[in-house]
């Protein structure tokens, strides 16, 4: 997961300046990739502290030592996403990406899958809140969900497969009433079920 983080300084004057970044669960290493790119704009328009020596090296490599800033630019958006979702927007905040990376490592998913998941309930907070109060789990396909749900409460009284009237039982009519009371987001490794 990573996204590409571009100066808005450099846009403004018609050059595109950025770079890929890797999402990440740590705001402040994300914050320190986008600064370094800041700082190598060519239309810098604010000065910021010296990031390897904070003015207080006097043979710095950054700032000459001595001086404390080093020119930047100052303003950045997101002109793309590769494994995040886009909804998180131009100017997401790189709280809400960290957060966003955390979800997928908590829930052992892929960018993508959590994107899709994201993009169903529409916001990573909302998303956050049904994986920790509905989510069910990730099973083949709904139908496939229904069927275990379905066997597992026939076997709690004792009607196994072979049992005369398990042949009555309708798995798709099941399924189909199952719809109701949850809901479903595909994913690339099958589909995720939420209690309604």
């Amino acid at each position: 997961m990573r996204f590409y983080a571009a100066c808005l300084a450099s846009y403004n004057n018609g050059v595109l300046h950025g770079r890929w970044i890797d999402a990440s669960s740590d705001a402040d290493e994300m914050q320190e990739e986008v600064s370094a790119m800041l700082r190598e704009s060519r239309f810098p328009n604010v000065m910021v502290k010296c990031p390897k020596c904070d003015g207080r090296l006097e043979l710095c490599t950054v700032c000459g030592g001595g001086s404390r800033e080093v020119p930047s630019a100052e303003e950045w958006a997101v002109h793309d996403y590769d494994g995040l979702p886009s909804s998180l927007g131009e100017y997401p905040g790189l709280d809400k990406i960290a957060e966003f990376v955390e979800l997928c490592e908590e829930h052992d998913m892929t960018g993508e899958d959590m994107a899709a998941i994201v993009s169903h309930f529409g916001s990573v907070e909302y998303a956050k809140e049904e994986l920790e109060n509905n989510f069910v789990g990730v099973h083949e396909s709904f139908r496939a969900y229904a069927e275990e749900l379905a066997d597992e409460m026939l076997s709690a009284h004792d009607i196994k497969a072979d049992h005369p009237l398990s042949q009555y039982f309708d798995y798709e009519a099941y399924a189909r009433d199952l719809t109701h009371s949850a809901s479903a987001v595909e994913l690339d490794q099958g589909v995720a079920i939420f209690h309604a």
